[in-house]
């Protein structure tokens, strides 16, 4: 509903649409509800990859609400405590868009679970060395480091970062990650890491269904990100 509904649709609660927040903070992406507008349908799709991979491949304890893993839907109702019938329940039938969904949500815990980079049990420290924990680098769609320029120009929307692992008890890891955030396809140049020799493609949130083939880039190499995406790699 997040990626459907701009408004809350309440009315079935009998509190004439006033209960519930009125902060969403959702984006229909051109069409209130339901709609056989296919361009629609495929951004709100890929808006939900990002929406996953954004909570996936973030440090700390990720929170699913059930049915998530398949785009569940309550009609745009964000209060529905009252109900007990198919607005709140589980559909155990989804369609064929919403298993290629779960496909997704299955690659990125997968990839979560075998990329310590991705899950640090601590804060990494600036200066000091914190087991377990990770340590970024932010840069920008160059392969440069993020500038205070940068940081602060709401009109950049783009940046990559390299998560690299302290170990403790797993091997040494490392995994880059690039987020674009307009509406425009970008080239972007992957950064030169000290001891990265290659990067592995792992996911990328434009695809409709995860592929298994691994690309293979080099540091400097230029890639060409579709609008609104983003893309993993495991630096090696």
């Amino acid at each position: 509903d997040l990626v459907s509904y701009d408004v809350k649709h309440n009315l079935g609660n009998g509190e004439q649409n006033r209960d519930g927040a009125d902060t969403n903070r959702s984006f229909n992406h051109g069409a209130e509800g339901p709609t056989d507008d296919e361009r629609i349908l495929a951004t709100r799709r890929k808006a939900m990859r990002n929406l996953l991979g954004t909570l996936l491949l973030s440090a700390g304890i990720p929170m699913l609400t059930a049915g998530d893993e398949y785009a569940r839907t309550q009609r745009g109702n964000n209060n529905a405590y009252c109900h007990d019938s198919e607005l709140t329940w589980l559909d155990w039938e989804p369609a064929s868009w919403q298993k290629q969904l779960f496909a997704h949500v299955q690659r990125l815990i997968r990839l979560r679970r075998e990329n310590p980079a991705l899950r640090p049990i601590r804060f990494a420290r600036l200066g000091e060395h914190t087991p377990s924990a990770s340590v970024m680098e932010w840069y920008d769609e160059h392969g440069e480091t993020m500038s205070e320029e940068r940081w602060t120009n709401p009109a950049h929307r783009t940046l990559q970062y390299v998560a690299a692992s302290t170990p403790e008890f797993e091997a040494f890891n490392r995994i880059l990650l690039i987020v674009h955030g307009t509406e425009r396809p970008v080239e972007v140049t992957l950064p030169e890491v000290d001891g990265a020799t290659r990067y592995v493609s792992l996911w990328r949130s434009d695809e409709d269904v995860p592929q298994l083939l691994e690309q293979v880039h080099a540091p400097g190499d230029a890639v060409e990100v579709s609008p609104t995406s983003m893309y993993l790699f495991r630096a090696e």
